[in-house]
Parts: structure tokens; C-alpha cells; sequence
């Protein structure tokens, strides 16, 4: 039986986590496989009555996290936080035997079928795909092919298995990686060519020899603001 450790930091609206928990909840998990959650749960005491079915910790970091209605304001002290925090799923990961590691972050709403797509796909590093629109009104994606966003094709649109350089937030991982030493630490002599723990994680991995991947089969959903959210909720509502 091989285990998959589903993992990330935690500092989410309770409704958001809300409706990320429902979708871990339907989530089908192949045969042959078990999954299992671990939170780290920072600065955000509230949350911790509304997690089920998972592992937990708490640290307070005091760094201060904001969101507008529109957007996400990240500072690079709040950036290089988020990689500890992500460090420590992936020695919770390693440390309990585990043979995958699924990043999936707390904003995100899961297709009931992500663990079979990314498993089906045989990578070592392979994410699967959500659309954010941003504030000026463009769209983007978890993958990207160079620099800090440069590269993102139309074609990922389309149902399939793509390379890519770097990608992130919905990412599932086979143990080797780490016990090659990839991990999501700042690189020393990067500080702010490259901003987001994220693309940390892809240049090691590049380094260390390892593809990425994006899979477009089962695209995720964002709910990037409150914006997003209300929508969201909207939709669902209607389709009741």
C-alpha cells in the first residue's frame, strides 16, 4: 500500500477552509493508496475547530498577512515564512514513511478525481491545474516555464500532461525528490530576482535533475478573494 501525505500551511478564512476541507473530503483516492492530512496551522488559532481528519501543529510566526478584496498582498519576509512552514509537511512527510507528498493549498477546491490524474501520471514532480483571473483582469495559471511567470501557454486549456518549468500550490511529489535534497529554503544568492517559495523549490529541483509537470485533466478552483469566493459560493448555490 503505498501512503500519500496531503499537506500545507494553514492560515485561511474559516469559510474558505470550509469549502477546501469539502473538497479533500471528496476526493477518490486510488487503489493501492492512502492519504492522509497534516496542517500547519500559523497564527490563525480559529481554524483549529473546524479541521477534521487530519494532524496538526501550531507555530505563530508573527508575520502579518493581508488580503483585499482583489488580491493577495505578499512581502518577501511572509514568502520565505511560507518555505519554513512547507519544510516542515516535507519532514513530517519523510519522517512518517510516506511515499508522496501532496501540496494542496487551503484557497483551493479540489476535482474529486486530482489523486488519480497526478498518481496516473508517473512524475516525479507534477501539478494540477487552476486558473486565478487577477485584479487588471488577466488570467493565470500554477505553471509557468521560466523567471518569476514567463511561459504560460493557452494550450494548457486543453485536457493533457504538459512540461513545465516551474509550477506550485497544487503539487504532488514522490519522496526521492526530497531525499535528493530539494526542499522549498530561499537559495542563498536569490533574494529578489526570483520572489515565492515556490519557484526556490523549482530552481533545486532543476538542479537536482528532476522535471516538472502540469496536468490538465481535473483543473482545481481558486478561490484567490473574497471576490472569488462569493462567486463561488454563488455558483454553487444555483446548482443545487
Amino acid at each position: 500500500m503505498k501512503k500519500i501525505l496531503i499537506a500545507a500551511p494553514l492560515r485561511q478564512d474559516v469559510d474558505v477552509f470550509r469549502e477546501y476541507q469539502k473538497g479533500l473530503d471528496n476526493l477518490e483516492v486510488p487503489e493501492g493508496f492512502t492519504a492522509d492530512r497534516f496542517f500547519v496551522i500559523n497564527d490563525c488559532p480559529e481554524i483549529r475547530a473546524e479541521v477534521r481528519d487530519a494532524k496538526t501543529v501550531e507555530v505563530e510566526t508573527g508575520e502579518v498577512y493581508e488580503k483585499t478584496h482583489n488580491d493577495h498582498l505578499w512581502t518577501l519576509d511572509l514568502m520565505l515564512k511560507m518555505g519554513e512552514l512547507r519544510n516542515m509537511t516535507i519532514r513530517e512527510m519523510l519522517e512518517g514513511g510516506y511515499d508522496y507528498w501532496l501540496s494542496a493549498d487551503t484557497d483551493i477546491v479540489l476535482d474529486p478525481w486530482t489523486l488519480y490524474h497526478l498518481i496516473q501520471a508517473d512524475k516525479d514532480i507534477v501539478s494540477e491545474i487552476f486558473w486565478t483571473q487577477a485584479p487588471n483582469g488577466r488570467e493565470w495559471c500554477n505553471a509557468w516555464m521560466a523567471d518569476q511567470a514567463a511561459g504560460m501557454r493557452e494550450e494548457w486549456r486543453k485536457p493533457g500532461l504538459y512540461k513545465v518549468g516551474m509550477t506550485g500550490a497544487l503539487t504532488l511529489v514522490k519522496r526521492k525528490v526530497f531525499e535528493a535534497g530539494v526542499n522549498y529554503s530561499q537559495i542563498p544568492n536569490i533574494q529578489t530576482a526570483l520572489r515565492g517559495e515556490d519557484r526556490h523549490f523549482c530552481v533545486r529541483a532543476a538542479c537536482a535533475g528532476f522535471e516538472m509537470w502540469i496536468d490538465t485533466h481535473a483543473p482545481a478552483t481558486h478561490l484567490y478573494t473574497r471576490k472569488v469566493y462569493e462567486q463561488y459560493m454563488k455558483d454553487k448555490a444555483g446548482s443545487d
